[in-house]
């Protein structure tokens, strides 16, 4: 075999490397590849125009050019694997390079012999060679392409460390070049069998990174399938503590339609069927499994396959219910505020004529001559005292309300009202049980928290209609002592729940539905939170103070 028959046939196996490399470059765009790319292209031309010209010593300018292509070679291939494997390239070997090229170069300029300027080049590029292949052989990445690209560099670097001694031997040579080309395609396909073994563990490990954060995500995270077999393709485990089913137990729209709730359901069909919010926000309540009702908020996004028809949804649910809670405790507060307002103004206006009329209305009803009116003056005054007694219910409402804070026992104002509360309990055949745990003193206004008690305990009574048990209990717990009204009624309906605390809502034949709307502004005065809990068992009403 003669050495132009392995320089070509080296040249032909560097230029399927370029290609092959270049098309990985335009597909993944990787800055290693573009090394790789160009490592291989000075690889060729060194090949193509140089290989001949030093081989036969012919020109100073080629020998000094074959040199640095080779340098710039080798230090692009150990670039672009230590980039890959996330590393940096050594310094120490920087240097050695600096020193191997002024060497090199120097001796071609002196008109020194081979043995002289080539000796640190191909000491260079061995040592090169050798620490790209360790490089890849702790890479990470285990398979066919790591042993046989390790290796392959291994060998190379061995093999150009003896060329300065193999190369006079003229018979050996071309196979020695022969050699050089195969573990060059060694080294160059066990690169691409590496470069795709670690994108495959790349997106294995992303997959795995993804499915952690989706399955361990607060949000519910799903993906409908709208093409051939339709349905949902995944969703997150978070569904079960949003709803409290399991996802396999929602495998279509039709499932997860009947735990809507029955108003918010033809919003969401209109949704399903235009296909249309793909990039909004759209807010419904979900029954769960236990029978409660929780606000939840959606965001999706419709994709479609290459033919432009939609193919999937994603989308994330989320829980908003503390959210839409808190804007409605906002929005109940502003309502109060109105309602106050409006009792400081017109109060003091209103009550000055119905004094006057009470008056007049009594002394007439005392004269003889209208003593056969006696009902009607008695059923007037009474719906006059009926008026002022709204009037003043109202002012309960006033923000700017004067109140006698000092420093009380909760359990003492409790167990002043008790005698009146269980009076109001026994004509419905209710008991009343006191539950009165040792709490701290509060700054608390009397009068007030007396209210507050008797219209949260005479919602509860009138609650129970055929009978059962009040409770009255306090407890401390952290820094809070806790005033909790229960009864045994059939809860309060979600409609009801919803806008509990708003002025004039009622369900009583002759309320005004001003109650809950003076508890809620009693409790804010104090500083306390207000909670409740409510279903088929009864409802339970908190009021949290601060301790102080």
């Amino acid at each position: 075999m003669s050495i132009e028959t392995a320089v070509t046939t080296n040249m032909i196996a560097t230029f399927l490397m370029v290609f092959a490399y270049a098309y990985l470059y335009l597909q993944y765009r990787h800055k290693y590849l573009a090394k790789w790319v160009l490592a291989w292209v000075l690889h060729a031309i060194r090949i193509f125009f140089l290989e001949r010209p030093f081989i036969a010593q012919s020109s100073e300018y080629a020998t000094i050019l074959y040199l640095g292509f080779s340098f710039a070679y080798s230090l692009l291939l150990v670039e672009g694997a230590v980039e890959f494997a996330g590393k940096r390239i050594s310094k120490l070997l920087l240097m050695a390079g600096v020193v191997a090229v002024f060497f090199s170069i120097g001796g071609v300029l002196i008109g020194a012999n081979f043995h002289f300027y080539g000796l640190p080049a191909v000491i260079f590029i061995g040592i090169t060679y050798i620490y790209t292949g360790f490089i890849f052989r702790d890479i990470g990445v285990r398979g066919l392409g790591n042993s046989l690209t390790a290796g392959a560099f291994i060998l190379l670097g061995i093999h150009t460390l003896d060329m300065p001694f193999l190369l006079p031997i003229k018979w050996f040579a071309p196979w020695g070049y022969l050699m050089d080309a195969l573990l060059r395609c060694l080294v160059a396909f066990g690169i691409i069998f590496i470069y795709f073994e670690k994108v495959r563990n790349d997106l294995a490990n992303q997959e795995k990174y993804y499915r952690l954060l989706t399955e361990n995500a607060t949000d519910v995270i799903y993906r409908y399938r709208l093409t051939g077999a339709m349905g949902f393709e995944y969703i997150s485990p978070a569904v079960k503590m949003l709803t409290g089913y399991e996802a396999g137990d929602l495998k279509s729209i039709r499932d997860v339609l009947r735990i809507i709730h029955p108003e918010d359901r033809r919003k969401i069909k209109g949704i399903i069927r235009t296909l249309s919010n793909n990039d909004g926000f759209v807010s419904f309540r979900l029954r769960q499994k236990t029978g409660d009702f929780v606000w939840a908020e959606q965001k999706s996004s419709l994709f479609f396959d290459p033919e432009g028809r939609p193919s999937t949804v994603d989308g994330i649910v989320r829980d908003v219910t503390k959210r839409v809670l808190l804007e409605q405790d906002v929005a109940r507060l502003d309502r109060l505020n109105i309602a106050g307002q409006m009792a400081a103004n017109l109060a003091h206006e209103v009550r000055n004529p119905l004094t006057t009329v009470r008056g007049y209305l009594q002394l007439m009803g005392s004269r003889q001559e209208f003593h056969h009116f006696k009902d009607q003056f008695f059923m007037l005054l009474g719906e006059l005292d009926r008026t002022n007694g709204i009037i003043t219910e109202y002012l309960s409402l006033s923000k700017d309300k004067l109140v006698d804070i000092r420093r009380r026992s909760l359990n003492d104002i409790i167990q002043a009202l008790y005698p009146l509360i269980q009076t109001d309990a026994v004509v419905s055949k209710i008991e009343v049980r006191l539950s009165l745990a040792k709490t701290p003193e509060l700054y608390l206004d009397d009068k007030e928290i007396k209210q507050l008690l008797l219209n949260l305990t005479r919602n509860a009574i009138e609650a129970m209609p055929d009978g059962g048990l009040l409770e009255i209990a306090t407890s401390s717990a952290g820094g809070e002592v806790i005033l909790t009204v229960s009864d045994q009624g059939s809860g309060i309906p979600q409609v009801i729940l919803q806008n509990l605390g708003k002025p004039f809502l009622t369900t009583k034949g002759g309320g005004t539905g001003l109650g809950m709307a003076i508890c809620y502004r009693i409790a804010g005065r104090h500083n306390a939170k207000l909670d409740i809990e409510t279903g088929q068992a009864g409802t339970t009403i908190s009021i949290r103070f601060r301790k102080q």
